[in-house]
């Protein structure tokens, strides 16, 4: 039996917490098929939960702070730290317990292998454990991740190379996410053998396993051209523009709704832009992320599903997001920016649309391109449909295996 401890800053607590599931989907997904690997997932504290078990993981939960405090594994650090700047004392007791508590597990387990999800903080946590134990490391990189590090003077990207150079082997959601990591690392600590591009992928079991849960708020649209966004309420994730562009074309308005999905701090900014603009009437927000029935009756309504992915004055910007290949899945014409790496998977025209959010007006242009071909579709969504086959958990997770465990 092959014992993985795995390392995360942002894990569910169940299947009904709304805090991202990537990490979780992809670890029952890997026990499934891999019944050799026993994993433990070490995590932040959270609502007080402290240790569990199920059939595909053990769950340890690690203390940092006064409970009251411990708020980064919710939506995840940086958004904390976005919305409180003050948290960012809580991040030394952070590293400092989420290293001493990794210590612990690897002399309670005696591991095989570290899998660390995100290079900051928990791949440089990782490196710290395999020079002090020696228990090999791999890492997956997601977005933004590794440029926190290059943001320390001097030693940034030493910490960045000492990790790539150190780690047995690593991947990316996307290439732009890998670029931008080996953009930092000398060429002699970089071994490209060890690099590889895996998008986390698409669960649809937990799609194929439910019914789908009727919206009232939204079965009311019927007859409108229904464009949704579905994802997280963060300033990467571009709803803003996306709400722009909606008074851009006000000679479609009386025939389309947007329909905002999700949750986080800036749903009241968008409350805001939306009565500024006179939208009310347009827009419907519907605060919910991660329920899957609910998301499984967006993606059936759905015209059009738009990812309008910015890069924020801070340089913030998505990975590959998993809420793409999932309109893909479920045969969705998919609107996309360049911004979210969707370039790397939607041909323009052919399996989904693209634009670039940086310029002006082009997304409601876009919008209103689609809208008037509304009827002419099927193409565009059957090969949606089929190119989304490649990116299903079954898929990607084989890959996975083979390149960070069993090499």
């Amino acid at each position: 039996m092959k014992k993985i401890i795995v390392l995360a800053s942002t894990f569910p607590l169940s299947n009904n917490d709304p805090t991202p599931s990537f990490v979780m989907d992809q670890i029952v997904e890997l026990k499934k098929k891999n019944n050799d690997i026993e994993f433990t997932v070490l995590a932040p504290s959270y609502q007080n939960k402290k240790y569990s078990e199920n059939l595909y993981f053990n769950e340890y939960r690690f203390r940092y702070f006064f409970s009251r405090f411990e708020k980064l594994a919710g939506e995840g650090i940086l958004p904390v730290l976005r919305k409180n700047f003050l948290y960012t004392l809580v991040i030394p007791f952070f590293l400092i317990s989420q290293l001493l508590a990794t210590l612990k597990l690897i002399n309670k387990l005696k591991p095989d292998l570290i899998y660390a999800h995100w290079v900051m903080p928990q791949a440089l946590i990782a490196l710290i454990c395999f020079k002090l134990t020696r228990v090999p490391f791999v890492f997956t990189s997601h977005a933004h991740d590794a440029e926190i590090l290059t943001k320390l003077p001097v030693i940034g990207k030493l910490l960045l190379n000492t990790i790539v150079k150190n780690a047995k082997s690593f991947t990316f959601d996307s290439k732009n996410t890998e670029y931008k990591l080996k953009r930092n690392i000398k060429k002699k600590n970089w071994n490209q053998d060890k690099s590889k591009i895996i998008p986390m992928g698409v669960n649809s079991n937990k799609f194929e396993s439910i019914e789908s849960t009727e919206i009232i708020e939204i079965s009311k649209y019927h007859d409108k051209f229904k464009i949704v966004y579905a994802g997280r309420f963060a300033k990467k994730k571009g709803v803003e523009s996306l709400i722009n562009s909606l008074k851009e074309i006000p000679e479609i308005l009386d025939e389309i709704v947007l329909i905002i999905c999700g949750s986080g701090s800036l749903v009241n900014e968008y409350f805001r832009l939306i009565d500024k603009h006179g939208l009310t009437k347009n827009v419907k927000i519907i605060k919910f992320f991660n329920d899957i029935p609910k998301l499984k009756y967006i993606y059936e309504i759905a015209d059009l599903i738009v990812v309008p992915s910015i890069v924020t004055k801070g340089g913030d910007v998505e990975g590959l997001p998993v809420v793409l290949m999932e309109s893909m899945y479920f045969g969705n014409a998919t609107l996309s920016s360049f911004q979210s790496n969707a370039g790397e998977i939607i041909n323009d025209g052919k399996n989904g649309f693209l634009f670039d959010s940086d310029t002006n007006f082009e997304l409601s242009q876009k919008i209103k391109y689609i809208f008037k071909r509304k009827d002419n579709l099927m193409n565009i969504k059957v090969e949606a449909e089929k190119d989304s086959k490649k990116y299903l958990l079954e898929s990607v997770n084989y890959q996975f295996y083979k390149h960070l465990f069993n090499n």
